[in-house]
């Protein structure tokens, strides 16, 4: 089961089909793996992946806890976490955020985070209301905040070593698959939604994509504590589907009505969440956003443009929730009208093992996939660019910011690259590669 009762294959199993034999084919055969593979035998094998990959998503689940111990500000006066904290003033802090988040999940009221966090801790041994609780639940959080900091540690190992080994184009795709063994982590932000604006805004000076009807986000996340910049002083919210419909409408490459938006996830958090503001759109309530931008940074002006402007063509400014004392933030939010709200459709897919067997007519012209492909292998990559390329129409596009394995047999190539900057930090920013359907 997922968070709030919802099962893990709920919204559209009835709608989505496994990759078939034939149509893996060419991946197999370009990989070398499963050589001797029978009909069979495949679907076991699919049906197995699709349970490890589900499975990681208890790892994120874990890997949100952490980043909202060490960025939280809802249970703490402590400051957050800082990147440039030597590891011992680091150590400490994290050390006095985890013995106030043992407090805050012993009584978490309405406070959805620390309610997720409490029954979290609950599934991993640790119930914040049970014997000798403080202890366990300490000891769980401090073992998993090790461990993501161990990690993040390796991972910057790697991308120097890449640095130093590799060009531009050979660090990018180092990056690309560089959390394949990781929890499936659903922490988003607004910036990815920036660079996708800037790449359809290129593709659009390219001719390479007309008025869009249907589109399809593929893993957009929950804003829960993202390591950059997340906070929980709002609501949780979803931004990339909204993202989206915006960006399209600004561009003139959507009508006023649409388009439609497949919500392609396998995260019960994330459909469920879509799936309540459905209902409530057709109660004729609008979805609030809060968008947050971080004082720390040094935006670049065309980022802090990005930011003032979001939502502009699909709700109306609100006034936005005030940071705590101590959070250095600019605040924007605008409540999206229930019509938009309406365009999403949300989907229970594993894109690496899934697609939607859609008409000819009912076929994608564009699917955007940011920070979801990074948590794959090459192999698993190239199985995902399959069933792709099996939703999207020809002459279709996807936008993704990670290099994907092309396969001689599946139809999508490389049409074009976006590189956004959005700070005066060097390493932060996005290169959005358009693979497009032939």
């Amino acid at each position: 089961m997922a968070a709030g009762g919802l099962t893990l294959r709920g919204w559209a199993a009835d709608r989505s089909a496994y990759l078939s034999l034939a149509e893996a084919r060419p991946v197999l055969d370009s990989f070398g793996e499963l050589p001797s593979v029978t009909a069979d035998s495949w679907l076991a094998w699919e049906t197995a992946r699709d349970q490890e990959i589900r499975s990681r998503l208890k790892g994120g689940d874990a890997d949100s806890v952490v980043n909202l111990v060490m960025f939280g500000t809802s249970f703490t006066a402590q400051p957050r976490v800082a990147p440039n904290q030597s590891e011992d003033a680091a150590g400490h802090l994290i050390l006095a955020r985890v013995k106030d988040m043992v407090q805050a999940v012993s009584h978490p009221g309405r406070n959805e985070r620390l309610r997720f966090a409490a029954e979290w801790l609950k599934q991993n041994g640790a119930d914040p209301n049970g014997p000798a609780a403080g202890k366990r639940v300490e000891a769980v959080l401090l073992e998993n905040a090790l461990r993501v900091l161990r990690e993040q540690r390796e991972y910057a190992r790697t991308i120097d070593e890449a640095k130093r080994k590799e060009d531009g184009a050979g660090l990018f795709v180092t990056r690309s698959s560089l959390y394949r063994s990781r929890g499936l982590s659903l922490d988003t932000s607004f910036r990815p939604n920036f660079a996708i604006e800037r790449t359809l805004a290129e593709i659009k000076t390219a001719g390479l994509l007309g008025r869009v009807r249907r589109t399809a986000v593929i893993g957009p996340g929950l804003d829960f504590a993202d390591k950059r910049s997340g906070y929980d002083f709002y609501p949780v919210q979803t931004l990339q589907p909204f993202a989206l419909i915006d960006s399209l409408r600004k561009l003139r490459l959507a009508g006023p009505a649409g388009p439609e938006v497949e919500i392609f996830d396998l995260s019960g958090r994330v459909l469920g969440h879509v799936q309540r503001a459905l209902a409530q759109a057709r109660a004729g309530s609008p979805y609030a956003v809060q968008v947050p931008l971080d004082g720390g940074i040094e935006w670049l002006p065309e980022t802090v443009d990005y930011w003032r402007r979001f939502g502009s063509e699909i709700g109306a400014e609100t006034k936005p929730l005030s940071p705590p004392a101590g959070v250095r933030a600019r605040m924007h939010a605008r409540r999206i009208r229930p019509d938009v709200v309406a365009l999403l459709r949300p989907a229970d897919l594993d894109i690496v093992i899934e697609h939607l067997p859609l008409p000819d007519d009912r076929r994608l012209d564009l699917i955007v996939a940011t920070n979801v492909l990074v948590y794959y292998s090459p192999f698993e990559q190239a199985l995902a660019l399959g069933n792709i390329a099996g939703m999207l129409r020809t002459g279709g596009l996807l936008l993704t910011n990670n290099a994907v394995p092309e396969v001689q047999g599946v139809p999508m190539r490389p049409a074009g690259a976006t590189s956004v900057a959005y700070s005066e930090d060097p390493d932060d920013g996005d290169r959005v590669v358009w693979y497009r359907r032939s």
